[in-house]
């Protein structure tokens, strides 16, 4: 089967896998918002903040060195997997640790409990490291999108269950770790192999050396995302953070459903062509043209109608987030965009800047957050995405370092879907408020469809080549036969 082949069935599956998931965790996400409150997802969400970020850090960071462009082994195998298991275990322990000063830092007793009960979840994912690896790098992404949709069933059904027979808050946390179980158990269904105890200290340097610049990266880009509610939450209590919280979700369900199948796939695609000799950045750039014509529109009409869908997904009582979602559109293009480019720093072992990057905008979200707390929420969502945006143009640089190319050529690509994403939502925009005294799902409804419609036009007229590039990769060609002698 053809690179271009994999690839298409690779988006393929993990789109299917993903939306599936994420339409089920919304729905369940939805309904858990209505049954619990806005507080209940506040405190949550300070608990959570610390959970995740420890969830994130071993599940894409050391064993993203077995998607590098370098071969296989036995022992790099182990060796990847029992350093995971000890940096996983060792995380939990910090959590459990920490949990009762992160408790005090809010002010919020019931921090505590929840942290020490969602803390199993970062061994749990830590032990699917190598596996889940595995299956990215052989390309087997059909195996990824069942465990996917497994697991969110699973979590949505217990987590639903606790919320109506009163469990509060900590439905949440049942929901969480049930979902973790699941996941856990389907990926080593997914691969033949098994860890061993035979390793290298070749090759435990190796993974080390890489490791912990992955780790620092992967760090500071929770710690970057994570932050604006630990400080929301100290600052501006429980109610404020769930308005942050609400609108941060619905950014990052968005993003993961364009972000998680592209990036999924092109890391692994990226490393073969390198593998190849072949030119990868060739088909970085490809990817980020088709990238485009999805991000642009997306952000850019959920932004328009961020009040009348928080109405219609989970109520009345969540409209004060609207503007709040609308500023953190900004950062979703941002970070759709990045995550897709950043695969060709990770595939060709490249980290130690991207970290560095990644630190100075958590330190720049910080002092912009600080100085903007006093002047409400609004005003630290507008600071928080700055601190990005400012930064963004190093990012670009760094990436044409490393794959050979000029800046402009990276960036440019971006400017004629971002003004045609522009002049639809300014259409958009024209049509909703023509609907002021419509109920919110024809305003939605109405909005999206008259926003597909008229991008869809535009596409045509000023980017076919870009279709024609899209339609390549969803149906390549098949290569003709050669004649019999």
């Amino acid at each position: 089967m053809s690179l271009e082949r994999k690839f298409a069935n690779g988006v393929a599956w993990m789109s299917a896998g993903s939306w599936i998931e994420q339409a089920i965790n919304f729905a369940v996400f939805a309904l858990l918002a209505r049954l619990l409150g806005v507080e209940a997802f506040g405190i949550l969400a300070m608990a959570a903040a610390f959970v995740l970020l420890l969830e994130f850090l071993v599940r894409e960071s050391v064993s993203e060195i077995l998607l590098t462009n370098d071969a296989l082994s036995t022992e790099r195998l182990n060796s990847v997997f029992w350093l995971m298991v000890v940096f996983g275990f060792g995380l939990a322990g910090l959590l459990l640790v920490a949990s009762g000063p992160i408790a005090d830092f809010y002010k919020e007793e019931q921090v505590a409990p929840l942290i020490i009960a969602l803390s199993p979840t970062v061994p749990m994912i830590a032990l699917t490291a190598v596996p889940v690896a595995l299956l990215r790098r052989e390309m087997q992404f059909r195996a990824l999108a069942l465990r996917a949709v497994a697991g969110v069933i699973a979590g949505g059904v217990v987590g639903i269950g606790m919320a109506l027979s009163g469990f509060g808050v900590w439905s949440l946390a049942g929901q969480r770790v049930t979902q973790v179980a699941v996941n856990v158990v389907m990926a080593w269904a997914a691969v033949s192999w098994r860890p061993g105890l035979h390793i290298s200290s070749t090759h435990v340097r190796e993974v080390l050396h890489f490791g912990h610049r992955m780790v620092g990266l992967r760090a500071a880009e929770l710690v970057a995302v994570q932050m604006p509610s630990v400080i929301i939450g100290a600052s501006l209590g429980p109610t404020q953070a769930g308005l942050y919280s609400i609108a941060w979700r619905v950014i990052e369900i968005a993003s993961f459903l364009v972000t998680t199948p592209l990036r999924m796939v092109t890391l692994p695609a990226i490393g073969n062509v390198m593998r190849q000799g072949a030119a990868a950045p060739k088909l970085l750039q490809d990817i980020m043209r088709m990238t485009g014509l999805v991000v642009f529109p997306a952000f850019a009409g959920l932004a328009v109608l961020a009040e009348p869908a928080l109405t219609v997904l989970f109520g009345p009582k969540w409209v004060p987030a609207a503007p709040v979602l609308s500023i953190m559109c900004l950062f979703g293009v941002y970070l759709c965009i990045d995550k897709v480019q950043q695969t060709y720093c990770l595939a060709a072992g490249r980290v130690g800047v991207l970290a560095t990057l990644a630190w100075c905008e958590v330190a720049l979200g910080i002092v912009l957050i600080y100085f903007a707390i006093p002047f409400g929420l609004t005003a630290s969502a507008i600071a928080f995405v700055a601190a990005f945006l400012l930064m963004w143009p190093l990012r670009f640089r760094n990436l044409a370092s490393i794959a050979g190319v000029h800046t402009a050529s990276l960036i440019s690509p971006h400017v004629a879907p971002l003004i045609l994403a522009a002049i639809m939502a300014s259409g958009v925009y024209v049509v909703s408020r023509q609907m002021a005294d419509v109920s919110g799902i024809v305003v939605l409804l109405a909005g999206t469809v008259f926003g597909l419609v008229l991008f869809a036009g535009l596409a045509f007229l000023c980017l076919r080549d870009r279709l024609e590039l899209l339609r390549s990769f969803v149906r390549p060609q098949t290569e003709a036969p050669e004649n019999s002698a």
